[in-house]
């Protein structure tokens, strides 16, 4: 960022320079002003141009280094459970809005046409909802549909009328109230309701010369396994093979997900290959991913039958006992989607402790490229040449 400030110090301060020094705005008898009004109307303009190139050098500056640290961020998922759901059903509102009127010309006495008009209140009758909402853990509420609404709903049992939307209406128009209902989260595993978001955060291992990176991968790589928060894929399981996998074992994942997100900052991904794969794909698909993101735990098997032929888990974790633990408990066992997560459901409660990237980021150096400092500097000087012109005009001497 050190950079970027040199442009708000020194492009304004060069501005005003060029205008005192000319002079473009003389500001004193000796630099041509012809009367005090003169001067003090200079002062007017260059305290002005100050003002306005000071304050659009520091956006134009901060903006572009926002622009250039942007290739450090990268998504991930957050995964959290819905607590609360509600049901608005339609109701009226009357509400009042403002119209000109026409009232046409006259002709006065001399013969000029004036033309008139006047404004008025009117009101009609909004009619609202029906809408239907989730409530998540952290308080924040989304819009969702009917359907879905209904699904959970009938998995809770428990919708109950909580308040009312008292209508109103203009004229003759019928008043509608709407009912309010809502439904809570019986604090079950069984009736969790998923949901995840993609978020971004700052890893600059992926943009450095780290030797904590995992090297440059090939377009294949690349194509054949996407980074699955870039595609704003939430799913818990990615199959390549050997697996098949009922909407049922992906809704009992991501309820596991959904269980630890808030809490533990955790992503758990379970990566399967069929038996002709071998172990290096797992290099493959982290040299295309460019490692794990800050909160995911990955876990690699290759599946014969049912039967795990090898296993690798990876993250961000410094102590890797979770990593032994799952591998440990996972190879050479007939693999079932519900035993893998009651592996998750035992150990990640107590091994999990996602690493955060503070002491990593602190040393590690992300070149910027300079096309970003020239873009803040061209714009600042555009913005000083065209802010004279426009002072200048508009500020009379």
């Amino acid at each position: 960022m050190g950079v970027f400030w040199w442009i708000p110090a020194l492009v304004p301060l060069i501005g005003a320079l060029i205008l005192l020094l000319c002079p473009l705005w003389p500001i004193a008898r000796w630099q041509g002003a012809r009367s005090e009004y003169e001067i003090r109307a200079n002062w007017e303009k260059f305290t002005i141009y100050m003002v306005v190139n000071i304050v659009a050098c520091i956006l134009l500056s901060w903006g572009s280094w926002f622009g250039a640290v942007e290739k450090t961020k990268f998504p991930e998922v957050w995964n959290f459970q819905i607590t609360g759901m509600r049901h608005e059903m339609q109701w009226t509102t009357e509400e009042s809005y403002t119209v000109e009127v026409d009232d046409g010309d006259t002709t006065d006495s001399d013969g000029n046409v004036h033309h008139h008009s006047h404004s008025e209140t009117r009101y009609r009758t909004d009619l609202h909802g029906p809408y239907w909402y989730s409530i998540n853990e952290y308080g924040d509420e989304s819009r969702i549909d009917e359907s879905e609404y209904g699904q959970w709903k009938n998995v809770w049992r428990d919708e109950a009328r909580t308040g009312i939307h008292r209508g109103s209406s203009a004229g003759f128009d019928r008043s509608i109230d709407g009912p309010i209902y809502s439904c809570s989260w019986p604090r079950t595993f069984e009736t969790v309701y998923p949901d995840a978001e993609i978020h971004k955060y700052v890893n600059k291992i992926r943009v450095s010369h780290s030797i904590l990176n995992h090297g440059s991968a090939t377009p294949q790589q690349k194509a054949r396994f996407p980074r699955p928060a870039d595609q704003n894929n939430v799913s818990p399981v990615l199959v390549y093979g050997g697996l098949n996998t009922s909407a049922g074992d992906v809704l009992y994942l991501r309820r596991i997900s959904a269980s630890f997100g808030h809490r533990y900052e955790i992503h758990p991904i379970l990566v399967v290959f069929g038996k002709d794969e071998s172990r290096d794909v797992v290099a493959d698909v982290l040299a295309a991913w460019q490692g794990p993101n800050k909160n995911e735990l990955v876990t690699f098997l290759s599946l014969d039958g049912q039967m795990v032929r090898w296993v690798e888990v990876h993250s961000w974790m410094d102590d890797t006992t979770l990593h032994a633990t799952l591998r440990d408990e996972l190879m050479g066992k007939p693999f079932t989607i519900n035993r893998y997560g009651e592996l998750l459901r035992k150990y990640v409660p107590t091994l999990w402790h996602r690493k955060h990237f503070t002491s990593i980021n602190a040393y590690l150096h992300v070149s910027i490229h300079p096309g970003w400092f020239f873009l803040a500097l061209v714009l600042s000087i555009i913005t000083g040449v065209v802010s004279y012109r426009v002072i200048d005009k508009q500020v009379e001497a």
